[in-house]
């Protein structure tokens, strides 16, 4: 079993942010999510090395992406209240985990971009989620 399929809550609720964001902007491409996992991934990974995280950068979609995503980086660290609408408290994950997940999201843009075309991954994604 690959560690992502035990991840998959995880993997499928950063997604969702970035794909709710999506159907309200159909014009995104794949290279605003990438961005949005990127900078996420930049900070989370700064805060477990114990560093200030650099400032993202971002800036219009790009920005409102990584917001969305940081919103669910934030709950399912046990940080913030629930943007699904389901349970206001779930057990946390570990900086750790998310950081791994951010990574592996960023990875699956690439893969599914290089197969499917500048929405492979956003239309890959759509497939799984509410």
């Amino acid at each position: 079993m690959k560690w992502t399929e035990d991840k998959l809550d995880i993997l499928q609720n950063l997604e969702f942010s970035v794909v709710e964001i999506w159907r309200a902007n159909p014009h995104m491409s794949d290279y605003t999510a990438l961005r949005a996992y990127e900078a996420a991934f930049q900070t989370y990974r700064a805060e477990l090395r114990g560093h200030a995280p650099k400032s993202h950068g971002l800036s219009g979609l790009d920005a409102t992406t990584f917001d969305a995503l940081r919103l669910m980086c934030e709950f399912r660290l046990g940080r913030g209240s629930s943007v699904l609408g389901g349970p206001e408290s779930i057990p946390p994950i570990s900086l750790e985990v998310l950081v791994n997940c951010l990574r592996e999201l960023g990875k699956s843009v690439e893969r599914h971009t290089k197969a499917g075309g500048k929405q492979g991954y956003l239309n890959f994604i759509e497939r799984f989620l509410p």
